[in-house]
Order: structure tokens, then C-alpha cells, then sequence
């Protein structure tokens, strides 16, 4: 069935991380959601059996509504052509209004700058683009959805628009714990003057959030204008900063 909005994350936990509150969010609003896993994460820590079973329960925790696996191969995302239209097609099929991918332009390296991540921004972009597209080589009728969001805005880059999920923040957290082997795996043991990384999430969520008056955020960039018919929307309800 169609959704309204569609999250792309590189490995089974990452769309969680970046915008599970957004996500959880848009079903109070009464929208429909879904997740496409880049890959089944099979390079990490537990099976790809394992870690869909933890993508699964955490989709319950943002009552998702629809998730499925691309599977191109943890650590060997590359956006080519062939891949692009495997991502058009799903929007296609999908048909959301509005898509969420990696940032693409990350500083490269462990974490954020990981190969699936940024080459995963550049993949969904241009599936993005593909997937109105008549002539393109895509299962399902072609279909433009109408905006494209980045999430895992780095330290030191401006977000376009920073989204207060305060009220959906135990559930978000919650989704992200349900990925055991990534965050609390018995052989991968954390120095304990080390924070937890579910710790650095709600840390960042908390900053995102100060910067718009409310306890947390999650941010988002756009490469295209936003359009606003009252932009007073924009102000009612923030809370300025102290």
C-alpha cells in the first residue's frame, strides 16, 4: 500500500537513528509510513536474520507500516544505475509524498562517513529524480514524489528545518534500543567512561531541539525551497532561545 512518507536507511538500524521521531511523529499525525533497508546490515554485529527481527520489533515502536530490504550488500552500496532504478521502482511502489535519505556529503570515515551512508544519500537522490521519469527502465508507473530530506546533518552544516519530536522521543529511543547486536552486543563491551551511543542520540536530539525552543529535535536538510502559503506557522509556538 502506498505511504506517505518513505525513510531509506543504509543498514536496518540507521533510519531509527536519523529519523525514527519524525517518523513516529507522523503517525500521530495520521499519516502512513515506511522503511527500505539499503542492506540487511550483514557485515555487522548478528545475522541479517537477526537484525530484521530488530528491525521489525523497532518498526512496532514507530508503528511503521510497511519495511522491506533492498539487500545491496552491507559496506557495497554504489550508485549506479542498475541500483538507482531498484530505489525508483520502490518509490514507485510505494508512492510516498515526501523521502528521507543519509545526507550524502558527509566527511568520510567510520560513522556518519561510512561507504552506505553518503553513497546511500546519492542513490535515493537520483532514484528520486528517476522515478517520474516515462522512459526510465522502472517497474511501476512512474510517480514524482513531492520533496526529498536528507537526515544525519553533520556537526557544522546548517539544517533547513528541525522537527520537535519531544513527545515521541520514548518511543524513538525505545526503537533504537531494539537493536541489540548493534548497541548492546555481549562481545563488542564499551569502556565505561565512554557514553552510550543511545546517550549521543538523545544528545544530539536535545541540541537540535534547543535550537528551536523544545526539549528534542531531529533535523533535516533540503536541497530545494520549502513552500510556506502562512509563514507565520513557522514562528507560532517557538519558543525563543535564552
Amino acid at each position: 500500500m502506498p505511504v506517505d512518507v518513505l525513510a531509506f536507511g543504509p543498514h536496518p538500524d540507521d533510519a531509527e537513528i536519523g529519523c525514527g521521531g519524525l517518523l513516529r511523529k507522523m503517525k500521530d499525525l495520521g499519516y502512513r509510513t515506511g522503511i527500505i533497508d539499503v542492506t540487511s546490515g550483514d557485515m555487522g554485529w548478528g545475522t541479517p536474520e537477526i537484525r530484521a527481527e530488530e528491525g521489525r520489533r523497532a518498526g512496532e515502536r514507530l508503528r511503521i507500516d510497511e519495511r522491506e530490504c533492498m539487500d545491496l550488500g552491507d559496506c557495497r552500496v554504489e550508485d549506479t544505475f542498475e541500483n538507482r532504478c531498484a530505489a525508483a521502482a520502490l518509490i514507485r511502489k510505494y508512492r510516498p509524498e515526501l523521502v528521507l535519505a543519509p545526507y550524502y556529503d558527509l566527511p568520510i570515515g567510520r560513522g556518519l562517513g561510512h561507504n552506505d551512508h553518503y553513497k546511500s544519500g546519492e542513490l535515493v537522490a537520483n532514484a528520486y529524480n528517476l522515478a517520474h521519469l516515462a522512459k526510465a527502465p522502472v517497474a511501476g508507473e512512474p510517480f514524482q514524489a513531492k520533496a526529498i530530506w536528507f537526515y544525519f546533518v553533520p556537526p557544522g552544516t546548517r539544517p533547513t528545518l528541525i522537527v520537535d519530536i519531544s513527545q515521541q522521543a520514548e518511543d524513538w529511543l525505545a526503537a533504537i534500543d531494539e537493536h541489540q547486536t548493534q548497541f548492546y552486543h555481549p562481545d563488542r563491551p564499551r569502556p565505561a567512561h565512554l557514553p552510550h551511543p543511545r546517550e549521543a542520540f538523545e544528545s544530539y536530539a536535545r541540541y537540535w531541539g534547543w535550537q528551536i525552543g523544545v526539549k528534542y529535535g531531529q533535523a533535516f536538510l533540503s536541497t530545494s525551497p520549502l513552500k510556506v502559503d502562512d509563514p507565520m506557522l513557522l514562528v507560532k509556538g517557538v519558543t525563543p532561545r535564552p
